[in-house]
């Protein structure tokens, strides 16, 4: 479907927290246009309960750098999905590195705690499955935007006890773009409460468990590095979502990293904006 700037930007509004703090500002670099991959990827399902139960899996000419799961947001409403992180998808293949863009069950349509979780799981699962070129499970990184930023960290964080259980794939490190990463927090927030009590299943006080299991701020530390990438206009996810969570991370012993960057919400997931040059080298940083 076609999406607006505005209406990603009037759906999306977030959050109020805490300021943190260690942060590292990353200057953006130059603008970078890299050769776009292969125009038309293959779509995989990993489940069948589920018309969204799929993920699109692009490739690079030769034998991939590694693989980065990209997991979209649209604060998990059901007009947004992995649409919105298919320039990211090609951008990535012409660098060399598989995509594996994914989609999931949504607010609305099935979706929510833990059904939603299950899916990112199941999709993250899969790349060990059959069917799939060899190599993809080596070198995996985990990307995600907005509300995709907090299953990307939230699937980092994954345990025996989270919904899909342990990860079967190893995830070398997980990169939030402006990330949801303190559901909890953000349930208290006058902008953001309906959305956050509609995907997780109530407020924190009515539904403590399906926190404790969804809120990548409650499951620290990750199981790997995880950045925290937020840019310096954005008016849409506060710096405090990202900075609260790695003052979290780091106190549990965790290896996590703030870094601003320039532009906005929407540019996070710009190839050609300032902000990919830094994002590029957080990929290197997790993959190679």
């Amino acid at each position: 479907m076609s999406l607006s700037r505005r209406g990603l930007l009037a759906t999306s509004a977030l959050l109020g927290l805490l300021a943190g703090c260690g942060a590292r500002s990353h200057p953006g670099g130059a603008a970078t246009r890299p050769t776009l991959g292969p125009p038309t990827p293959t779509r995989i399902r990993y489940g069948t309960a589920a018309e969204s139960q799929f993920a699109e899996l692009g490739m690079p000419p030769g034998s991939p750098l590694g693989t980065v799961v990209l997991i979209h947001g649209g604060y998990w409403y059901p007009q947004y999905g992995m649409e919105l992180m298919r320039p990211l998808a090609r951008a990535l293949n012409g660098l060399g590195y598989a995509s594996w863009n994914i989609e999931y069950r949504r607010i609305g349509a099935g979706g929510g705690v833990p059904t939603t979780l299950e899916d990112v799981a199941a999709a993250i699962d899969r790349l060990e499955g059959d069917g799939l070129p060899p190599g993809l499970t080596t070198g995996v990184a985990l990307l995600g935007h907005s509300a995709g930023g907090c299953l990307a960290v939230w699937a980092a964080s994954r345990t025996g006890d989270t919904p899909g259980g342990a990860s079967r794939v190893p995830v070398r490190g997980a990169i939030s773009l402006a990330g949801v990463l303190d559901l909890t927090r953000a349930a208290s927030s006058a902008r953001s409460s309906g959305p956050v009590t509609a995907f997780v299943g109530g407020t924190p006080g009515e539904a403590p468990e399906r926190y404790a299991v969804a809120d990548p701020a409650l499951l620290v530390p990750a199981s790997c590095p995880v950045w925290a990438a937020y840019a310096e206009d954005d008016t849409v996810v506060p710096p405090e979502q990202s900075l609260r969570y790695v003052d979290l991370a780091r106190a549990a012993g965790g290896e996590a990293e703030a870094v601003r960057v320039p532009g906005d919400h929407l540019t996070l997931i710009d190839p050609g904006a300032e902000s990919f040059a830094t994002i590029r080298g957080l990929l290197t940083e997790a993959v190679i």
